[in-house]
């Protein structure tokens, strides 16, 4: 993407589309319709605002530290174009030291699979798995795999939101961060996040996209009831093709699960007509 100056941004155009949780950790989230870009940031501890926290702010320089070490890598295909702003700047009156920039890109999984035939939804999944294989041979797990962290950027699917992601094989050096609904049943049991409950993440967001219906729980708890022991895998008839995968995803046993993306993929190459 062109590289940008922040003293020449109409600052007016930025329309502040942060969730009412995260605005309370000092994160924001601005949208500049004019130049269909995000600007993403976070207020530091060592501004004049009381607004922050160590641990949001521990996350975004997490994500920060990732696009910096590796964006130069030129085939890795899971980044969006971006560009990363450290200087001093002012959005609203509230004064910022760092921002990522990501071009505006629509959701992936935002087109409803009941309008595609077997084959195109084969291959809007295998779009997804792409990235996640990169980021795999790379020597990391995202982390904090949820559906709207998939984009499709001209026709290439990109991740969004690294703040969780972690070395593979060094999973007992991080504390659990986990969205209950994406969360693999031994998680709930205190074991590290890995491959396979990666696996189980993208099982369940494949599973909602297709079914066209959100698990439902009420708090952690019920979660974890649901994940461990409830969940059962029902597609409607004319998508029976993609059962079996999903069962494989999404078994509650990580020894039975598919290993990793590259299983998705070939079971995905191979099972499925």
């Amino acid at each position: 993407m062109p590289r940008l100056n922040l003293d020449h941004l109409d600052i007016s155009d930025f329309e502040l589309r942060t969730k009412a949780r995260s605005l309370g950790f000092g994160r924001r989230l601005y949208y500049a319709k004019g130049n269909a870009l995000w600007l993403k940031t976070q207020i530091s501890h060592r501004s004049d605002s009381l607004i922050s926290s160590p641990h949001a702010e521990l996350g975004w320089q997490h994500e920060l530290d990732f696009y910096q070490a590796h964006a130069s890598s030129g085939d890795l295909n899971f980044f969006l174009p971006h560009q990363i702003i450290q200087q001093l700047f002012k959005i609203n009156h509230e004064q910022f030291e760092q921002a990522l920039i990501l071009v505006d890109a629509p959701a992936h999984f935002q087109i409803m699979p009941h309008q595609q035939s077997i084959t195109q939804i084969r291959q809007h999944l295998l779009q997804a798995v792409e990235p996640l294989i990169c980021l795999q041979e790379l020597g990391y797990l995202h982390a904090d795999l949820k559906q709207e962290h998939f984009v499709n950027n001209q026709g290439r699917v990109c991740l969004l939101d690294f703040e969780h992601v972690q070395i593979l094989h060094q999973n007992d050096l991080h504390e659990l961060n986990a969205t209950p609904r994406y969360m693999a049943p031994e998680l709930f049991q205190g074991q590290a996040k890995s491959l396979q409950s990666e696996v189980y993440a993208l099982g369940v967001i494949f599973y909602e996209w297709l079914s066209g219906q959100r698990l439902q729980a009420t708090d952690y708890l019920d979660w974890a009831f649901l994940h461990c022991q409830r969940l059962k895998v029902e597609l409607p008839q004319h998508l029976q093709a993609f059962q079996g995968l999903l069962e494989e995803m999404l078994s509650k046993q990580k020894q039975h699960r598919l290993a990793d993306f590259q299983a998705v993929k070939d079971y995905l190459m191979t099972e499925i007509e």
